[in-house]
């Protein structure tokens, strides 16, 4: 190979327990009452004029009952905290839904503030330099897409 040939970028390795174990604490560590909730890996979507982000992402908590989301964003090329997370529940819920083009979700606080987010069963995380990750998360994935369709229900 010559320097000028492209080269493939590494296949993403398995991430496995110990990804989800990285991704837990930095949720735990923020989150009180943090074993009430089953977790989820969401990529970070762009809003109107925003530039396409792979370093951050967000830590997604939620529960059934009470029924709340709690959002976690994560800095992926630390496997750290990357702001202060959001709780989302009926009493500040301004809206909720499912884009149509991407399955791509956005929930809304009465605050104003949004969130718009991608989630899928075996997400591919940068976590540094020619270190992609993928994570296994199919079954939770699963049981969140009910739990979304049953809170934008409430919306």
């Amino acid at each position: 190979m010559t320097p000028d040939e492209p080269r493939d970028p590494a296949p993403p390795l398995d991430g496995g327990q110990g990804l989800k174990n990285a991704l837990r604490r930095v949720f735990d560590a923020q989150i009180p009452n943090y074993g009430d909730y089953n977790l989820v890996f969401a990529a970070r979507h762009p809003g109107r004029g925003e530039a396409v982000t792979t370093d951050t992402g967000y830590v997604i908590g939620y529960r059934w009952k009470p029924v709340e989301l709690m959002i976690a964003p994560v800095d992926l090329t630390a496997i750290t905290s990357a702001g202060v997370p959001i709780e989302v529940n009926m009493t500040n819920l301004a809206h909720a839904l499912q884009w149509d083009g991407d399955d791509s979700y956005e929930v809304g606080t009465s605050t104003g503030r949004a969130f718009r987010f991608g989630v899928s069963e075996a997400p591919v995380l940068d976590i540094g330099p020619g270190s992609p990750l993928r994570l296994a998360q199919d079954d939770d994935v699963t049981d969140f897409r009910a739990f979304m369709e049953s809170f934008i229900s409430m919306a």
